[in-house]
C-alpha cells in the first residue's frame, strides 16, 4: 500500500478534489483529439487539457479509450457533445453533409408549402417528457462514469441553438410546446381577458389559443405584433428551461461538476436571450460577438466564460487578450489543419508562436481571474423584447424573405445591436465601464445615468421604474425616444415614458456623453488621454491594489501614445514587463499596436522596492 501512496497523491493534484475546482487558472484546451505524442508537445507549449467526445447511450467510443491519450500525456479533459443531438439538433456533424442540412431541409419544405406547418414543428421538440427524461438518464449516466476523474466541465451540446444556431425561424409548434406556451401566457396576463386585449384576439378559451406566425405578423398593419413576439419570447424560455435540465442533471449526478454549452451566439434569435440563458449553465464557450461577454458578466458574475483561437494572427492575439480582459478564463484551439502540432507529434508554426503568449497568459491569467472588474455606476438596458420589435420592423418591408434567411445573415447588424455595441465602446473609450442590466433589475436602480439603446420596447412597469428612476435625480440617455411599443411589441398610441426625461443622444457621440456623465457625479477614477478614441481601459480591484490595463480597441499599426493620470501619487509596477516604474501620478505608456499594457499600482512600494528602501541610510 504505502508505493501507492506518491502515485496517488500526484493523482489527487492532477484532477485536483471535486469540492476545490473553483476554476482560478487559465485554462488552455485544445479541442481535436489528438495522440499522446502530439499532446506531450501541446502540453510543453501550455495546453493543459483536451476534448473528449461523449459516448451517447453506448454508440461512441468508451470513455475510458477516448481518455486514454490525455491520461498517457498527464493532462485533463472535458467531455464534449453529450447532449448535442437534443440542444443543436439542425446544427451538428453528419457526414457527407452540410452542418445545417436539417435546417436547410425544413426551410425547403416551408418555402414549397408555406401552410405545411410539419415545417415549423422542432425535433426534437425540447418540451418532449420522454426525450427529457432520455437525456437526464443520459447525463446522469455519464457524469457517474466519469465524475471520479473531475473533468474539467460536461458540455451539453456544441453551437446549440433552437433551430441553426441564431437563425431565425418559426420553431416550434409542437403539441408540447404550444401546450406549454399557453400555461407560460397564462402566467404572464393572468387573465384570458387580458391576453385577447393585447393581441387582438376573441379566443374563447385557454386551449383555443395559437400563436401567430411571421408570415401573418408581418401582413399586419396596425403595429401589434404581440401575439408573434410572445412566440418567440416563449420559444427562449424553452431553450432556457431545457438548459437547465440538463445542468440539474449533472449537478444531481455530481454537485461539483460544471455543466456547458459551446459556441454560444451573439444576442438575438435561436435562444440567445442572455436574460434567461446567464444562469442557466456553469460556463459557456462564448463567441465574442454583440457584446454577450459584458452582457453575461454583468448578468452573472460567477458564469465560467471561455473563447475561441482559430489562428495567431495579430488581430487573433488582439483579441485573445481583449477577451481576457472582457472575462474569458480559458482559450480552446481549433486546430483541423494540424498547423499547432503536425500529424508526427512535431511542433507546427502556429504552436511556435502561441508558445511565449501561453505563457504569458498563464502568468496574467490568474491574476485578473482573482480581481474584480471597476463598474462605474452606469446601466445600460439590454432589452431583447426591443432586438424583436426592430427586427420585424426591418424585415417586414421585405416579406417571405426571411425564410432564407440563415445564421449569418441573422448576425448582420440592425439598429440595435450597433447602439448597443457603440455606446459601449464610447464609454471605454472614455475610461468608463459600465454594467449591463435587464429589465427585471430597473426597479430600485441605484446607477447614477442608464442608457437606453434602441429600446423599442417597454412595460408600463418599466416605464414606471425609469420614470422613477430619473425622479431620484438619475440622468436617462437615449439614441431615441424609448418605448414605442409596450414589452409585448405592440406599438402605443403615445409612449409611457415622459420625453422630457430623456437625453437623445448618440452612441458615438463621446463628447455629449462624457458631460452628461460628469454632470451626474461620475467619473473614471483613473484617467487616460490619447490623440485618438481608438483605446480601451480596463480598471480591476485586486486585494489592496488596482490593475490597469490599456489596449487598442482594435489591431492597429506602429504605437499609441497614452498618458495615464492616478488620482494620487502611487507605486506602479509593469506587470508584463515585471519592472517598477517608480511612485508616480502621470505616466505615459506606449502601447503596440496588438497586446496591452497591464499596470499594477498600489498605494505602497513593492517587495522590491521597499526591500531596497531598508538599504538606505537614515539621516
Amino acid at each position: 500500500m504505502r508505493s501507492l501512496l506518491p502515485a496517488l497523491f500526484c493523482l489527487l493534484l492532477l484532477y485536483g478534489s471535486a469540492s476545490a475546482q473553483t476554476w482560478q487558472q487559465y485554462k488552455i484546451i485544445e479541442w481535436q483529439g489528438r495522440t499522446a505524442e502530439q499532446l506531450a508537445t501541446l502540453k510543453r507549449i501550455g495546453v493543459e487539457a483536451g476534448a473528449v467526445v461523449a459516448d451517447r447511450d453506448g454508440t461512441g467510443v468508451p470513455l475510458s479509450i477516448g481518455t486514454a491519450p490525455l491520461r498517457q500525456a498527464g493532462l485533463r479533459w472535458y467531455i464534449e457533445n453529450a447532449a448535442t443531438d437534443f440542444y443543436s439538433a439542425y446544427h451538428r456533424w453528419t457526414k457527407g453533409k452540410p452542418v445545417n442540412w436539417l435546417f436547410l431541409k425544413v426551410q425547403q419544405q416551408y418555402r414549397t408549402d408555406p401552410t405545411d406547418d410539419a415545417a415549423l414543428i422542432r425535433n426534437p421538440t425540447l418540451l418532449d417528457p420522454r426525450g427529457q427524461a432520455h437525456i437526464r438518464d443520459r447525463l446522469t449516466h455519464i457524469v457517474r462514469e466519469e465524475s471520479r476523474y473531475h473533468p474539467l466541465f460536461y458540455n451539453l451540446g456544441d453551437e446549440t441553438g433552437i433551430a441553426d444556431l441564431s437563425a431565425f425561424w418559426d420553431f416550434d409548434l409542437s403539441p408540447e410546446s404550444i401546450a406549454g406556451m399557453r400555461v407560460w401566457l397564462r402566467r404572464q396576463y393572468g387573465s384570458l381577458a387580458a391576453l385577447n386585449a393585447e393581441w387582438g384576439t376573441h379566443y374563447a378559451s385557454w386551449n383555443a389559443v395559437q400563436p401567430q406566425l411571421t408570415r401573418a405578423a408581418m401582413r399586419r398593419t396596425d403595429g401589434n405584433f404581440s401575439a408573434w413576439n410572445d412566440f418567440k419570447a416563449w420559444m427562449d424560455v424553452c431553450f432556457a428551461r431545457a438548459l437547465r435540465m440538463g445542468t440539474g442533471a449533472i449537478h444531481s449526478a455530481d454537485p461539483h461538476a460544471l455543466s456547458a454549452i459551446e459556441g454560444a451566439q451573439m444576442p438575438g434569435w435561436g435562444g440567445y436571450d442572455y436574460t434567461l440563458l446567464a444562469h442557466a449553465v456553469d460556463l459557456m464557450e462564448v463567441y465574442d460577438m454583440g457584446e454577450n461577454m459584458p452582457i453575461l458578466r454583468s448578468l452573472n458574475p460567477r458564469l465560467i466564460e471561455l473563447t475561441t483561437s482559430f489562428d495567431v494572427e495579430p488581430a487573433d492575439v488582439h483579441q485573445i487578450w481583449r477577451e481576457l480582459l472582457r472575462g474569458s478564463r480559458g482559450l480552446i484551439l481549433w486546430d483541423s489543419d494540424y498547423s499547432i502540432v503536425h500529424r508526427d507529434g512535431s511542433l507546427g508554426d502556429r504552436g511556435a508562436a502561441y508558445m511565449p503568449l501561453f505563457k504569458e497568459l498563464h502568468r496574467i491569467g490568474p491574476l485578473i481571474i482573482d480581481s474584480t472588474p471597476h463598474t462605474d455606476p452606469i446601466a445600460i438596458l439590454y432589452s431583447p423584447a426591443s432586438f424583436r420589435t426592430q427586427w420585424m420592423l426591418d424585415q417586414q418591408p421585405k416579406g417571405d424573405a426571411w425564410i432564407d434567411r440563415g445564421a449569418e445573415k441573422e448576425n448582420e447588424d440592425n439598429a440595435w445591436r450597433v447602439a448597443l455595441r457603440s455606446y459601449v465602446r464610447s464609454l471605454s473609450q472614455l475610461g468608463l465601464a459600465p454594467r449591463i442590466v435587464s429589465a427585471a433589475m430597473l426597479p430600485g436602480l441605484d446607477d447614477r445615468v442608464l442608457i437606453l439603446p434602441d429600446t423599442l420596447d417597454l412595460s408600463a412597469a418599466d416605464a414606471r421604474a425609469i420614470a422613477a428612476f430619473a425622479a431620484r435625480g438619475g440622468t436617462v440617455i437615449a439614441d431615441r425616444q424609448p418605448g414605442l411599443y409596450d414589452g409585448h411589441s405592440k406599438r402605443l398610441t403615445r409612449p409611457d415614458v415622459p420625453a422630457d426625461i430623456v437625453h437623445i443622444v448618440a452612441p458615438d457621440d463621446r463628447a455629449a456623453l462624457g458631460a452628461l456623465a460628469a454632470k451626474a457625479h461620475v467619473a473614471p477614477p483613473i484617467r487616460f488621454t490619447t490623440d485618438r478614441p481608438n483605446v480601451e481601459m480596463h480598471v480591476f480591484a485586486h486585494r489592496n491594489d488596482t490593475i490597469v490595463a490599456l489596449q487598442r480597441d482594435t489591431p492597429g499599426d506602429g504605437t499609441e501614445a497614452v498618458t495615464l493620470t492616478l488620482p494620487r501619487a502611487m507605486w506602479v509596477t509593469d506587470l508584463r514587463g515585471g519592472r517598477s516604474l517608480g511612485r508616480v501620478r502621470t505616466l505615459d505608456v506606449t502601447l503596440g499596436p496588438i497586446e496591452p499594457a497591464l499596470l499594477l499600482v498600489s498605494a505602497a512600494p513593492p517587495v522590491s522596492a521597499r526591500s531596497e528602501a531598508t538599504k538606505q541610510p537614515r539621516w
